[in-house]
């Protein structure tokens, strides 16, 4: 039996007494990130101070509703902006009013335009008021067009407001010139829940526990628009996921395996059976018919993923599964320019089979959307870049720039921005900029004439006046790259909380695995991860393992220790598994070293530790 003794810690750096027990382990894994008891307690406080003109926009909607006028909500046209849109078509359905759902055409932008609102009037004739949400600070042009129609213009957004500030009638935004609110990064998506849970405490307090049930919508907005998972931001993850988990239904076991047993078949998926549902139809007649159309579209994607392969049992269901499948599916039809009624039809459609319909094409989509990615990367390695590593251009869909962009900081380790190219110097140039976290992208195109950004910092659009700024925009990221890596110092590279593995520089060995599985248990209290507040991440050394390739094309890699230790590392088979086919074989190299981070994997009965490969060193 291991003997427990009292952690002692020897110096700053990686010198460690008394570790390899869990409970040391995690004591360290604590004190190196700075997670105190006071930290821990200060971010999972959930109190706030209310947005400015919160209840003049509750006593805006409460005048629209007395007088029978009808809203139309006008959502952006990501993850976040389509949970916002609807969150807020169904929770004003359910608390009673006249409601319409916009969906944008995002080949127009991300701003409300004069060509938006002519669509919504011809449409919409019926509108009385316009409610935006994700969106609409600073769309000027649209917000005039509006009321020169008559309409009252309702702003719910969270991106920086611009001088000379929001044309609208009531803007509700933690990111308004004079707002004081002390968590700015906040998504559209919560934004507008708040408004809907202000008026409906004011007006309808019998419908608060309906309307706290779309925090499941604007949790998933927190996660996909990557918002800090910090103070109210934790608990509002907390709860979208758990109500997403009584919305997920078993699947039935019929699928004969190898084993003479039955494997569930999601095909088989009744999702009427999710326990979210079964309450909401023991109520009968309580319930706006769009309202209850909402929770049933997220069961029902719930069961497309599982028919996918991504979801496997509720545990799945985390905040990863919103980050890295929800999310990119839903955002996958400006990505490769396909119709993105789909997003919306998954939680409006009047059957079930039609909301599944939606859900299959836009995983689908996903999948060609992960293709092209493939494709244009190569076009981006191989093509003429004059301004590289800074400035890429692509011919790509201008909805995959971002993605473009991420990929190519992601290698580069610094801010890179991915453009259309332009066909004659004074050709205006847009695209979109990715950034680390040390990197504010805004902030350092600031003051500039001809270029500039409008998003968030890491991740924003970009716009050049004209071809004739690109030099410009280059030589900015360079010299500004570099006063931010002296600035942000020992942040920036790879680090790990703790080094797995053989050698007296290691924190523990990975031949005992029960500590570190009990280690990850305790990880998992602290959950929910994401920006702000990011999981833990371990460098791992193995000093002999067995290379197989793996997945229904072989593109995955699976390294073996002597001792069963699993190490995933997904499609990286036609790039690494040659190299290490031969460090494998070889008994001269160092140990291979790596980031990962440790997972936990049951199967029939069996808890097993395995790592999940995210970067080599």
């Amino acid at each position: 039996m291991m003997m427990t003794t009292t952690p002692t810690f020897v110096d700053s750096d990686r010198q460690w007494q008394g570790a390899g027990t869990s409970s040391d382990l995690f004591v360290l894994l604590r004190q190196r990130r700075g997670w105190t008891d006071e930290y821990l307690e200060a971010i999972d406080c959930e109190k706030h101070d209310a947005l400015k003109d919160l209840e003049t926009m509750v006593a805006a909607l409460e005048d629209v509703r007395r007088s029978g006028g009808t809203i139309t909500v006008a959502p952006d046209f990501d993850m976040d902006g389509i949970a916002s849109g609807v969150l807020g078509f169904a929770g004003l359905k359910e608390l009673g009013f006249e409601v319409n759902l916009y969906i944008p055409d995002y080949r127009r932008g991300h701003d409300l335009t004069i060509e938006d609102v002519a669509d919504i009037h011809r449409h919409y004739p019926e509108t009385t008021t316009l409610l935006t949400c994700d969106g609409g600070v600073n769309s000027h042009a649209g917000v005039r067009a509006a009321q020169a129609l008559g309409w009252k213009v309702l702003v719910t957004d969270h991106h920086q407001e611009l001088a000379p500030g929001s044309a609208a009638d009531v803007t509700v935004d933690p990111c308004r010139l004079d707002e004081t609110y002390a968590l700015r990064g906040i998504c559209g998506a919560h934004v507008l829940y708040q408004v809907l849970e202000a008026y409906t405490a004011a007006h309808q307090p019998s419908k608060r526990w309906a309307i706290r049930l779309l925090r499941l919508f604007a949790g998933l907005g927190t996660v996909s628009d990557v918002m800090p998972v910090l103070y109210e931001n934790r608990q509002l993850v907390r709860d979208s996921l758990s109500i997403a988990r009584l919305l997920s239904a078993a699947a039935p076991r019929t699928v004969p395996n190898p084993y003479g047993g039955l494997d569930p078949n999601p095909d088989g998926i009744d999702v009427q059976k999710a326990t979210l549902l079964q309450l909401l139809a023991a109520q009968p007649g309580e319930h706006d018919a769009a309202y209850l159309a909402a929770f049933e579209g997220f069961a029902v994607l719930l069961k497309a993923f599982a028919q996918a392969g991504k979801v496997r049992s509720v545990d799945d269901i985390d905040e990863g599964f919103y980050g890295y499948y929800v999310a990119p599916a839903m955002n996958s039809p400006r990505r490769i320019g396909t119709p993105l009624s789909d997003c919306f039809a998954v939680f409006t459609s009047p059957t079930t089979n039609q909301k599944l319909a939606a859900a299959q094409r836009v995983i689908a989509n996903n999948e060609r959307r992960k293709e092209l990615v493939v494709e244009h990367l190569a076009e981006l390695a191989d093509g003429d870049q004059p301004l590289a590593p800074w400035v890429y251009f692509s011919a790509a869909p201008a909805g995959m720039y971002g993605l473009l962009a991420n990929q190519m900081m992601e290698k580069h380790g610094h801010p890179v921005v991915v453009l259309n190219r332009p066909a004659t110097p004074s050709e205006p140039v847009s695209g979109s900029g990715r950034a680390p976290a040390w990197f504010e992208i805004i902030a350092a195109l600031e003051g500039h004439e001809d270029l500039w950004a409008i998003g968030h910092q890491q991740a924003c659009g970009v716009k050049l006046r004209s071809a004739a700024a690109l030099d410009k925009l280059s030589a900015i990221l360079e010299s500004a790259t570099r006063v931010a890596m002296l600035a942000a110092a020992d942040s920036i590279g790879p680090a790990s909380d703790l080094v797995l593995g053989p050698g007296p520089e290691c924190d523990a060995p990975l031949t005992d695995v029960e500590p570190l599985i009990e280690l990850v248990r305790r990880i998992e209290t602290l959950r929910p991860f994401g920006h702000g507040f990011v999981e833990p991440v371990f460098e791992v050394a193995l000093d002999g393992f067995r290379v197989d390739r793996i997945g229904t094309e072989k593109q995955h890699l699976r390294l073996v220790t002597g001792t069963g230790l699993a190490c995933l590392w997904w499609n990286a088979a036609e790039e690494h598994h040659d190299r290490l086919a031969q460090t494998a074989t070889s008994h001269d190299l160092e140990a291979l070293r790596f980031l990962g981070r440790l997972q936990l994997n049951t199967f029939m009965g069996e808890t097993r530790l395995q790592v999940v490969i995210t970067e080599p060193l």
